[in-house]
């Protein structure tokens, strides 16, 4: 999937709430488990780098490291552009 996708996804999901707005959790990285990218819905294989943001009451959220690059530009620019409304 190419960036330009993975970015419209990323947004429509943060709109929707079913990726985090906000910068609440601890981020680790290590290498991918076969487990499913929370952004694009491709598996992480373990070639890949896996983010992962351990959130409390959540199961958490899985990323590849461009997905996750790609959710924390479109999520400070989401932030940001709220801010300025407020």
């Amino acid at each position: 999937m190419n960036q330009t996708t993975v970015r419209e996804l990323v947004r429509v999901k943060i709109a929707d709430g079913l990726l985090p707005r906000d910068r609440v959790g601890a981020v680790s990285a290590t290498n991918g488990t076969n487990a499913t990218c929370d952004a694009c819905a491709a598996a992480v294989s373990p070639e890949e780098v896996l983010y992962r943001i351990a959130r409390e009451g959540t199961p958490g959220f899985v990323f590849h490291a461009s997905c996750f690059a790609i959710w924390r530009t479109e999520r400070n620019s989401m932030t940001s552009s709220r801010a300025a409304l407020d």
